[in-house]
């Protein structure tokens, strides 16, 4: 692991600990390293529970109630209850492989039914700490210092998408992408940093195809840097890339995936996710994009203006990132621009042109990564060693600011402004009317959302 920039100097940081070093010095051999390690880390340590806490605090009775999310329980859940532990793990649904969510139903199948969701709520947190721990853990030039880092972490918490993939495995794939970009940007560490990063790609790669996308850019990276370590990981992430490409080509045979590309759809789709949801309201942010839906759905176009503010934004954004002549920034915009296209393209919405539309108001689980790398981008851009002119400099900052003060105004009232994400059947309940009848199908949040459970002898 790389020494933390713009912290104090290790002579200064050994006196202080002094006391605590020569406490520790009576552990096992084979503890005192781990817990050396610990003591040095103790900033970034104590900003990941901070980081934890924020993210139950903000609606504890998702975990300690514990839920199921939609497909979480009646796909995952209900294939896992009536198949064998291997079919389970490697079990192809939607077209794909989902390693987090496969997991998470088989805990499910194992444990009490009551305290089920509990284990896939907390597995899901567990994911959703990966990509703060890949900020705080790893050496990343463009976050080289503790308040860029902070930065970072209040990004990755407010990007606008991040109702859709609070606390549940069936979405943690787009955690795990954001945590692929930030690998991406980060440079070599010692054997843990490397094994670390490894897995998370392996694991990132067979849980989701849209983190598959990212390959190419890490060939990229290896051409321009030619470490060996950089090319394990965009071969790890190619192997991936493969096995889901095989997934994929079944499911469009068998019709279970289509392929789809509407600029209509993109463009209002990149109009709502990069512009309106970040720096508006969630409320009147919502209210304009349903507007803007109907109207695509009833004419099948967008107003003029649509189009020219969503141009003008994308020109602004890569401006910013190309004069800032910093290889992260510019990383990072192509990750937003090429995993947005494909995930919009690749989407269960890409059925038909008018199920497309969807993208304008919902969706936001496909942009949760790409919103990351977005504000990430701009981050990166901003920073003190960059080339950015002074005027781009503080139009980039004046963006970022607004998206980042406007975030966390809506992540706080995220429960309110997102009832049906943040409320839903009791689970307790259901269980209990389940066990007098098993027959009667439990209801799973978001309300409407329901399935059958044959009981187990």
């Amino acid at each position: 692991m790389a020494s933390r920039p713009g912290h104090a100097s290790p002579a200064r940081v050994d006196q202080k600990l002094a006391p605590t070093i020569s406490s520790l010095s009576s552990w096992p051999a084979g503890l005192q390293r781990p817990l050396d390690w610990a003591v040095g880390r103790r900033y970034e340590l104590v900003a990941l529970v901070l980081y934890a806490f924020v993210l139950v605090a903000r609606a504890p009775w998702v975990l300690v109630l514990g839920r199921f999310w939609a497909e979480e329980a009646t796909v995952h859940l209900a294939y896992a209850w009536n198949h064998s532990f291997l079919d389970a793990l490697t079990a192809p649904q939607f077209g794909y492989c989902n390693l987090v969510a496969n997991v998470a139903a088989i805990i499910a199948s194992r444990v009490p039914l009551e305290s089920a969701p509990r284990f896939t709520t907390a597995l899901a947190l567990l994911v959703q700490l990966i990509p703060a721990a890949m900020i705080l853990f790893t050496s990343i030039p463009a976050l080289s210092t503790p308040l860029r880092k902070v930065g970072a972490l209040l990004l990755l918490l407010v990007a606008p998408a991040n109702p859709d993939v609070y606390l549940n495995s069936i979405n943690s794939q787009s955690v795990l992408c954001s945590a692929a970009g930030i690998i991406l940007i980060s440079e070599p560490g010692g054997r843990a940093d490397r094994c670390g990063k490894w897995v998370v790609l392996g694991v990132a790669g067979l849980s989701g195809v849209a983190i598959t996308f990212l390959a190419p850019l890490f060939w990229v990276q290896w051409w321009l840097e030619r470490r060996r370590d950089r090319l394990t990981q965009a071969l790890v992430l190619s192997a991936c890339a493969l096995l889901q490409f095989v997934f994929i080509s079944r499911g469009i045979a068998h019709e279970q995936r289509h392929l789809r590309f509407s600029s209509t759809a993109l463009v209002g789709a990149a109009y709502g996710k990069f512009i309106a949801m970040p720096l508006m309201p969630t409320r009147p942010a919502n209210l304009q994009l349903a507007q803007l839906r109907q109207n695509a759905e009833e004419t099948g176009a967008l107003p003029g203006w649509v189009w020219f503010a969503t141009a003008a934004g994308c020109a602004a954004f890569l401006l910013v990132c190309w004069r800032s002549g910093n290889r992260a920034a510019m990383l990072l915009a192509a990750a937003t621009l090429w995993v947005a296209l494909l995930s919009l393209c690749g989407s269960r919405d890409a059925t038909s042109d008018l199920n497309l539309l969807a993208h304008i108001t919902s969706a936001h689980r496909y942009y949760y990564a790409p919103q990351c790398f977005f504000l990430l981008a701009l981050l990166a851009s901003l920073g003190p060693r960059t080339s950015l002119p002074p005027a781009l400099r503080v139009f980039g900052a004046l963006w970022l600011g607004a998206a980042l003060l406007v975030g966390m105004v809506n992540f706080a009232c995220g429960p309110l402004e997102w009832p049906s994400i943040f409320s839903g059947p009791a689970w307790s309940s259901q269980v209990e009317q389940w066990r007098k009848d098993p027959s009667k199908p439990l209801a799973v949040w978001p309300a409407g959302w329901q399935f059958s459970l044959p009981s187990k002898p």
